[in-house]
């Protein structure tokens, strides 16, 4: 464990790199009033340049990070408040910060392009994969307050992340007197939780062009909270920083204590935004209008153009590649006279031999299309694409 000595040290450093490098960053979510109604703001902190000030806290960072993510929040929360009343005295804070930590260095201990194992739980990781799943973001009661029946003393009691964020009272009254009482009462909970963050899972699935042929890909759930809530979507290729943890449902008698791996995340990278972004500058735009400018005079030839680039290591089959790119451009949403709404878009069922590349087709749609998911027939079903 971690001393008390240790903990001021740790805490003397992340001050120090605080105030030479995000001063300006803390002053700007104070400052920002069109934003009041978020209550929580994230600090990202880059690893490598904190640990370079400092070796003994990377070392007590990756011994220890739930630990040292606590300090890191209470040195930044105090931090922000020192600053507000510097700038604007007679400003009251409001607002909760977050220590969101980026930057790993790249080695095979810290950054994982697979699911990690149960030998990590504890760790501080980056894992990047695909969303596969989202949940609806959900309201999570995460403290209340509680009395004990005999010495009437009043403390608070934090939810257990690792049994489902369930309240399991203490064993004994943590009264410093000495009351060894039992029994408890709940002063806050029911209908007006005391305090309360938003909550949301997702899935992320491990990149498929990452894994060796044949192997399939392997899951991991992903707690967020508070603004890392609605970061991501389906479809999203993300790299996850966060510390691997094992939870389980509350002990009852006769039921088996399954045991569930999850990434309680602390910082969400989303990859594929600068390359979706890429896609519509005014550069690209242009270079759209020059080529069906040359072909104006007959856009067949254009279309034969751009087959002959598609999946480009599969030879011939024009007629297959022609309905692949159909489908990956999509159609437009009609309504016909009877007012149904009819969608555009339209699936394409590709039967043949196998080794005849329709594997290639799959992976190629995938790659150019920045929010797909590949899977497979084992992924999917075992029974129902191969009877087809």
């Amino acid at each position: 464990m971690i001393s008390t000595e240790q903990e001021a040290l740790i805490g003397r450093v992340f001050d120090i790199y605080l105030t030479e490098h995000h001063c300006e960053d803390i002053l700007q979510h104070v400052a920002d009033t069109q934003d009041d109604d978020a209550r929580h703001h994230s600090v990202v902190v880059n690893a490598m340049t904190l640990f370079e000030a400092n070796m003994e806290v990377g070392d007590y960072f990756n011994a220890y990070p739930n630990h040292i993510l606590a300090i890191f929040d209470e040195v930044l929360q105090r931090k922000a408040m020192v600053l507000t009343k510097t700038a604007s005295p007679s400003h009251r804070m409001r607002k909760t910060f977050h220590t969101r930590v980026t930057g790993l260095p790249v080695c095979p201990e810290l950054t994982r392009h697979t699911i990690p194992r149960s030998r990590d739980v504890g760790h501080f990781l980056s894992v990047t994969g695909t969303v596969i799943r989202t949940s609806v973001t959900k309201v999570l009661e995460y403290e209340r307050d509680y009395m004990c029946t005999k010495c009437k003393h009043v403390f608070k009691l934090q939810a257990d992340f690792d049994q489902f964020y369930t309240f399991v009272p203490p064993v004994g009254c943590p009264n410093p007197v000495g009351c060894n009482s039992y029994k408890f009462s709940c002063l806050s909970g029911g209908s007006e939780p005391a305090s309360c963050r938003d909550y949301q899972e997702i899935k992320i699935q491990e990149q498929v062009q990452r894994l060796s042929v044949g192997s399939i890909p392997r899951s991991l759930v992903v707690v967020l909270g508070d603004d890392l809530v609605d970061s991501c979507k389906s479809g999203d290729d993300v790299t996850v920083y966060g510390v691997m943890c094992l939870r389980w449902k509350p002990f009852s008698d006769g039921v088996r204590c399954d045991v569930e791996l999850v990434l309680k995340a602390n910082y969400i990278e989303v990859n594929n935004q600068q390359a979706a972004a890429s896609l519509f500058v005014k550069d690209a735009q242009k270079e759209f209008e020059e080529f069906w400018e040359s072909y104006k005079s007959d856009p067949l030839a254009g279309r034969n153009q751009i087959l002959l680039s598609l999946c480009p290591q599969v030879f011939g089959m024009y007629v297959i590649k022609l309905a692949v790119a159909m489908v990956l451009a999509g159609g437009v949403q009609r309504t016909d006279s009877s007012g149904t709404k009819i969608r555009g878009e339209c699936h394409m069922l590709l039967v043949g031999d196998p080794g005849t590349g329709k594997s290639q087709f799959l992976k190629y749609a995938a790659k150019i299309i920045s929010r797909s998911v590949l899977t497979a027939g084992i992924g999917s079903t075992s029974a129902g694409w191969c009877v087809s």
